[in-house]
């Protein structure tokens, strides 16, 4: 989902189309290697069909390019402003909706590290030590121990943005990606 959601909050700065989309998730997420087109344009696909994205038209040379809807705008905005709603959070997931919000102007960043600062925070406290089987005692220790781990880098994350918030801050890139999908041949 964090994908999706990104490419949503990506959409609030503009119109895109797919490879603007994929090379702008991959410099805002850089801890992603790698994103592949077939995922761009599957989930550019789905995102169409539950009504999140629509077509804007195409660019000069006809790459189709997407804009948000209203429910897109207001799926980008929950998830630009409130962190984790499950109940075990995902460490990629975080890392994505962490870092993309940092680096776009109107999200609230801030409440995101503390909604997942929060989430692992309890996560910590529903692990019990004192279970029966010891492949238990060693799963909840490397669940301690990870989300300790992200604990420590939402604390990091915190005090950059309280310090120098405009330094993740970043406008959509004026560079051209290389690569996109081409229209349709017109089957005439």
């Amino acid at each position: 989902m964090s994908v999706q959601n990104g490419f949503l909050a990506i959409l609030t700065q503009g119109a895109a189309y797919g490879s603007q989309l994929q090379n702008e998730f991959l410099t805002r997420a850089a801890h992603r290697r790698q994103l592949n087109a077939g995922q761009v344009y599957s989930t550019l696909d789905r995102m169409t069909d539950q009504g999140l994205i629509e077509s804007a038209g195409t660019t000069e040379d006809g790459l189709p390019q997407y804009a948000l809807t209203a429910a897109g705008a207001g799926a980008a905005r929950v998830w630009l402003t409130t962190g984790p709603r499950a109940t075990e959070p995902d460490w990629d997931e975080m890392q994505d909706q962490v870092l993309l919000a940092a680096s776009i102007a109107g999200a609230d960043a801030p409440a995101i590290v503390a909604d997942y600062r929060a989430a692992f925070a309890e996560r910590i406290r529903e692990l019990t030590h004192d279970a029966d089987s010891k492949a238990l005692l060693v799963a909840n220790r490397a669940a301690e121990l990870g989300a300790t781990a992200a604990i420590e880098w939402l604390d990091e994350v915190a005090a950059a943005l309280g310090t120098h918030p405009e330094v993740l801050l970043r406008p959509r890139s004026p560079e051209r990606p290389r690569r996109g999908r081409r229209p349709a041949a017109d089957s005439a």
